[in-house]
């Protein structure tokens, strides 16, 4: 692949039931992601048709229906899922990015959230 175009969604925000406390499972919690997603869209460029590219609404819906379809206990599995799925669903994407953050984490401290990132590249890509 001689191109490497990025496409992001930032500050996508769900209430959810994730968590590995009983607590987290039970009253939910806000999370925020931000999502990559990279492969050669250089045609777009030239042609200015979304049939060369991804659609955003589509990759949105994805990143919603997997990180809606279970709850997870831990925010590595969730951000691993997405990654992986949008694999699978968007044969264009060569590699994705995936951050999940829990702004408001059980922990006796304060901070701003904790951030898991995870990258997933298409194998023979």
């Amino acid at each position: 692949m001689n191109n490497l175009d990025k496409i992001r969604l930032h500050g996508l925000q769900f209430y959810a039931f994730h968590g590995a406390l009983e607590e987290e499972r039970t009253l939910g919690q806000i999370f925020e992601l931000d999502v990559e997603v990279c492969g050669d869209f250089s045609r777009q460029g030239k042609t200015d048709d979304l049939h060369w590219t991804i659609d955003y609404t589509l990759l949105y819906r994805e990143v919603t229906e997997i990180f809606n379809r279970e709850n997870f206990r831990l925010i590595e599995t969730c951000a691993a899922e997405i990654a992986q799925g949008l694999l699978n669903k968007f044969s264009s994407v060569m590699e994705t990015t995936v951050r999940v953050r829990k702004p408001n984490v059980p922990m006796g401290g304060i901070l701003k959230h904790v951030e898991v990132e995870v990258s997933r590249y298409r194998k023979n890509s």
